[in-house]
This record gives C-alpha cells, structure tokens and sequence, in this order.
C-alpha cells in the first residue's frame, strides 16, 4: 500500500520541481503553496523562508547521493570502485529527475546559491573518488589525473545530457543519418564508464 506523503513531503516534491522548472531567484512560495492547495503560511510553518526550502530539498539530495557513494565506493578495488561512482550518480539522476536542472542552475550561476552543506557533500564525493583514483594509481591501474577534472566529467556529461533531451531531439530531427531515438540517460551509462576508464588505464 503506497504511503501518502505528508504536508511537508508534499511540499519539499513540488519545491523541487518548481526550482528545477524555473530556477531558485524565479521560484516563489506562492507558486508552490498554491500548487499543494495549501496556504502560503502554512509553508513557513515548516520552513523560516524560501532559502530554508532550497536548502533542504537540495541538501537531503547531496547528503543521500554522498551516503550511498560512501558506502558503495571502494578505493581498495579501484576499477569497481570508479564503476559504481559513475552508476550511482547516474541512478540518482534517474531517481530524482529535477535534481540534474537544479544543479546544472547552481553551476551556471556560480554555485552562489547552493547551501554550505551541499558544498561539504560534494567535497565527500570528491574526496572518495579521489581516495579510489590514488589507489588505482598506486595499483598501477590509473595514470595520474585531477580528481575533479574526472568529477566534472562525469557530473557535467550527465546533467547535461539528462538536461538537454528536448534540445537533442530537435538537432538530431535535422540530421539526414540521425538515429531513430536518442539513447536515454540509463542507456548511455556504460559508454560513459568505458570511456572514462580507457581514458584513465594505464
């Protein structure tokens, strides 16, 4: 039996879509309370104001994205481990569709408005894919490369791509040899893997 979400469920999912369709400064709380056929002071009752909204719909993305990338990311294997970064980040962009246009905004617009806890799990990411890139090197199975040049393709190429669906059908409908679809995001995964591990093999 599907649980019904409560009020503030109901409000941190429409938030998310409403910051992922017109961005944070367009976003406003009126938009949001009338979409849950609520009052706009019922929205303050869970939330001081629209920043602490942005701020937990956003941080308890980060903080779930880093816990499962924790845990799941094994330096000692590296290959393995490097494999489940890429598939984890791409399953929770599946998972939590808004998030990729959420985050391609914040990147944009230099990251002005994403809240310091964003900012720390986004470092714990960083951090463990680099914990698993030494140890690749120091196994002999990378060369040498910059954390977060690595991070920035994996990130950006999906977001990206996650983002610009509608764009990709219009130019690939101009194209005399275009493929009949565009793959989606999930069917992409492994050419991305394959691709980022061929770059870094040694």
């Amino acid at each position: 039996m599907t649980k019904t979400p409560s009020k503030k469920e109901k409000i941190l999912e429409v938030a998310s879509e409403e910051f992922a369709r017109v961005g944070y400064d367009r976003a406003t709380l009126e938009e949001i309370a009338r979409r849950c056929a609520i009052t706009k002071p019922a929205i303050y009752y869970h939330f001081r104001d629209k920043f602490s909204l942005y701020e937990a719909v956003l941080c308890s993305r980060f903080e779930l994205l880093n816990q499962r990338i924790q845990e799941a990311c094994d330096p000692q294997s590296p290959v393995e481990g490097l494999e489940a970064y890429i598939r984890i980040f791409g399953g929770f962009l599946l998972e939590h569709p808004g998030f990729s246009s959420i985050f391609a905004r914040e990147i944009a617009d230099g990251a002005k408005e994403l809240p310091e806890n964003c900012i720390r799990n986004l470092a714990g990411m960083l951090g463990r894919l680099a914990q698993v890139l030494s140890e690749g090197e120091r196994q002999g199975r990378f060369r040498r490369e910059n954390p977060f040049m690595i991070q920035l393709m994996i990130v950006a190429t999906m977001s990206n791509y996650q983002t610009t669906a509608e764009l990709r059908e219009r130019v690939t409908a101009l194209l005399d040899d275009a493929p009949e679809a565009c793959p989606k995001l999930r069917e992409i995964l492994p050419n991305l893997t394959q691709t980022i591990l061929k770059a870094l093999t040694c």
